[in-house]
C-alpha cells in the first residue's frame, strides 16, 4: 500500500498523517490545487479552482464528528455563545499543537483565552477592542517568527468575542477557550495530524504584524466609533487574506473575494428560492465542503463555502435579513481587499529596498 497519507490543512498549516513525507504548510496560506505528494511547482503552475485532495473523506468525516459533536452539547448545555466560542477554541488547539511542545500548547492556549476574555470584557468600547487588536498582532507577529500563522487566530478571537456575535462574560469566555483548546489539543493527537514548521524571517514578520495590526485597529476602533453593523468583516478580510509570506498573498487574496461573491450567490438565491429546511441543508452541505476542503484544494473554495454557511445561518429564512447581510458581507470583503492590496504593496516596496541595501 502507498504510505504516503492524504494532508489536513486548519487556519494556519498543512497537516500530514501516520508516518509520511514531511509535507510544506499550505492551506490557507496556500490556494493552489495540490497534488498527493506535495504542492505544486512554482505559482506560475497554480490554479484557483481545485477538486477536493483524494482520499480525504474518511478523515473528514471523522474530523466534523470530532468537532460537531462536542460543540453540539455545549451548546445544550450553554447556548450559541458558549457552543461558538468553544469551537474557535478547538481550531486554536489544532493550529497550535502539531508544531509546539507541550508547554507552548498550554501557554498559546492560555494567551488565546486571556484575548477572548479580555475582548468579552471590552465588549464593543472602541479604544478597548482597538487595543487589543494591535496588541494580538503583535503577539501574531511574535508567533510567526516560529510558524506562519501560528497564531492567526488571536485576532480574530477579539473580534468574535467582543464586538462580534459570541456574547460571554469574560470568565466564561476564558473557560470555554481553554476547554476547546484542550479538545482541539485531543483531537489533533488522536488524529495523529503533524506538520513541519514554517518561519518567517524577524524583519517581515514584524512588517507584516504592525502593518496589519495598526489597520485592523483602525478598522475596529472606526466601525464601533460610527456603529457600523458587521465593519468588523473588513478586519477579518485582512487578516485572513494578508498572509505573512509575500509569495501566498495574490492566491489567497484572489481566492477571498472571488469565493466570496460567488458564496453570496449562493446564499442569497437559497434564501430568496428555497423553504428554511431546504436552505439549511445548503447551509449544512457548506460546512462540510468547507472541511473537506481545508484538507486539500483552493482556498477560493473554502471561501465559497463559508460564505453562504454564515449567511444563511445569519438570516434563517428572513429574506429581508439575508439579502442585507448578503449586500454588507460583498461590500465588506470587496474593501477589506482592497486595503490588504494596499498594504500588501507596501510591504513589498519594503521588501524591494531591503533587498538593494543588501545587494
Amino acid at each position: 500500500m502507498n504510505d504516503v497519507r492524504q494532508p489536513f490543512q486548519t487556519s494556519s498549516h498543512r497537516y500530514s498523517r501516520g508516518s509520511c513525507r514531511v509535507l510544506k504548510p499550505s492551506l490557507p496560506w496556500k490556494v493552489a490545487a495540490l497534488s498527493s505528494t506535495g504542492r505544486s511547482k512554482g505559482n506560475e503552475n497554480m490554479t484557483i479552482f481545485s477538486r477536493p485532495q483524494p482520499g480525504t473523506l474518511p478523515i473528514t468525516l471523522k474530523l466534523l464528528a470530532a468537532i460537531l459533536i462536542p460543540s453540539a452539547l455545549v451548546s445544550v448545555l450553554a447556548g450559541t455563545s458558549a457552543s461558538m466560542g468553544f469551537g474557535m477554541a478547538v481550531g486554536l488547539g489544532m493550529a497550535v499543537t502539531p508544531v509546539s511542545r507541550p508547554r507552548q500548547i498550554a501557554a498559546l492556549i492560555v494567551v488565546g483565552a486571556v484575548l477572548g476574555a479580555l475582548a468579552s470584557w471590552a465588549g464593543a468600547t472602541p479604544w478597548a477592542i482597538a487595543a487589543l487588536m494591535f496588541f494580538s498582532a503583535v503577539l501574531f507577529a511574535i508567533a510567526n517568527q516560529r510558524s506562519a500563522g501560528l497564531l492567526s487566530l488571536a485576532p480574530i478571537m477579539v473580534i468574535l468575542f467582543g464586538p462580534g456575535p459570541i456574547d460571554l462574560s469574560w470568565w466564561s469566555a476564558a473557560l470555554w477557550i481553554l476547554g476547546g483548546g484542550l479538545v482541539g489539543f485531543f483531537i489533533t493527537r488522536l488524529l495523529k495530524f503533524q506538520a513541519p514548521t514554517l518561519p518567517v524571517d524577524r524583519r517581515s514578520a514584524w512588517e507584516h504584524g504592525l502593518a496589519v495590526g495598526i489597520l485592523c485597529a483602525g478598522v475596529m476602533f472606526w466601525s464601533l466609533t460610527y456603529h457600523v453593523p458587521h465593519g468588523y468583516w473588513i478586519a477579518v478580510t485582512v487578516l485572513m487574506a494578508l498572509r505573512p509570506l509575500a509569495d501566498q498573498r495574490r492566491e489567497t487574496l484572489n481566492g477571498r473575494l472571488i469565493g466570496t461573491f460567488l458564496g453570496a450567490i449562493i446564499a442569497l438565491l437559497a434564501v430568496l428560492f428555497l423553504p428554511l429546511w431546504a436552505a439549511v441543508v445548503v447551509a449544512v452541505l457548506c460546512l462540510f465542503t468547507l472541511v473537506w476542503y481545508t484538507m486539500g484544494g483552493a482556498y477560493l473554495m473554502q471561501a465559497l463555502s463559508l460564505t453562504p454557511m454564515l449567511l444563511i445561518f445569519a438570516s434563517l429564512g428572513d429574506v429581508d435579513r439575508g439579502f442585507e447581510l448578503t449586500i454588507e458581507r460583498v461590500v465588506f470583503t470587496v474593501v477589506g481587499i482592497a486595503a490588504a492590496v494596499l498594504v500588501a504593496l507596501l510591504l513589498r516596496r519594503w521588501a524591494s529596498r531591503r533587498e538593494a541595501v543588501s545587494d
